[in-house]
């Protein structure tokens, strides 16, 4: 028989997602130590240290400008700052939610020493890790900020839905971290074939094109059809959400909100309900 917070349970039952979720609560220190291990592993030995939270975003923002904006010539009509802007938004988004996956992909395998001692929920491991990631989006986002004020693009009211979506951006990549870390529980080959994946979703994401027109910047793709069949990628969505709370000063558009939103939503509960599915299994595989 098991426990879990001290309740006994006969062979073969599951706790419900609700139990579930409590005893994962419950433990929200243990989620805290973890996350702040992370953080510290990941800086370790750099001198630059946590610096490199902001460094990142921003060479890749210059990388990205210099190849597609200089010699594709994608920033050509409007002025450089403002492509630059527009591609670092993408870069941190997509960074976010590409690094979360992609730790998450092995933090099961990774932490095997305590599954096989402690009996506790598993679930933290994906969870810490999208929370350590999430530090570094919320800085950057805070430098972004300030190079947008830099950059004479004022603040406005629609940078009150920033809390809504960075929520919904964590709630849609805690989810895929779930099934993630699941499936890397069970084969180890997880990580190798979640790098292409990430990498095709990168190139099928709006980072450094644009799939909307606006101002001398004309959209990738004018025919409906494909533009709706693209904007089901829910990252396509956070991105264009993402630029009009802060770069074009507009309401996000609500049908591309609307469908982030359930996505997220109904992404993190699904990725739940699976990873817990096979959490009692994890101890047997890794």
């Amino acid at each position: 028989m098991t426990t879990i917070n001290g309740a006994f349970l006969r062979p073969g039952s599951a706790p419900g997602l609700r139990r579930r979720f409590q005893d994962l609560w419950s433990r929200r220190e243990t989620v805290r130590y973890l996350t702040r291990a992370a953080l510290e592993a990941g800086h370790r030995n750099k001198v630059l240290g946590h610096l490199w939270n902001l460094l990142d975003p921003l060479m890749f923002m210059l990388v990205y400008f210099f190849v597609f904006g200089v010699l594709f010539n994608l920033a050509e009509g409007g002025r450089p700052i403002d492509y630059m802007l527009y591609i670092l938004v993408g870069v941190l988004t997509y960074q976010f939610i590409s690094a979360t996956i992609s730790q998450a992909a092995t933090c099961i395998r990774g932490n095997r020493g305590l599954i096989h001692e402690i009996s506790f929920p598993k679930a933290v491991f994906p969870v810490s890790v999208a929370l350590a990631r999430l530090y570094d989006l919320v800085w950057g986002l805070c430098v972004l900020i300030v190079i947008l004020l830099v950059a004479g693009v004022w603040p406005t009211l629609h940078y009150l839905w920033l809390p809504l979506l960075v929520a919904l951006t964590l709630l849609f990549t805690l989810g895929a971290a779930f099934v993630t870390a699941y499936l890397g529980a069970f084969f180890a080959d997880t990580s190798n074939v979640v790098a292409v994946l990430l990498r095709l979703l990168f190139y099928c994401s709006p980072i450094f094109y644009f799939v909307r027109d606006h101002g001398p910047h004309r959209a990738m793709f004018h025919d409906e059809t494909y533009r709706f069949l693209y904007m089901l990628n829910p990252i396509a969505c956070f991105l264009e959400c993402y630029r009009d709370a802060l770069l074009w000063g507009t309401t996000p558009e609500p049908r591309l909100l609307i469908y982030a939103a359930c996505v997220s939503v109904l992404g993190c509960l699904i990725g739940f309900a699976i990873f817990c599915h096979g959490e009692g299994k994890f101890a047997k595989y890794v």
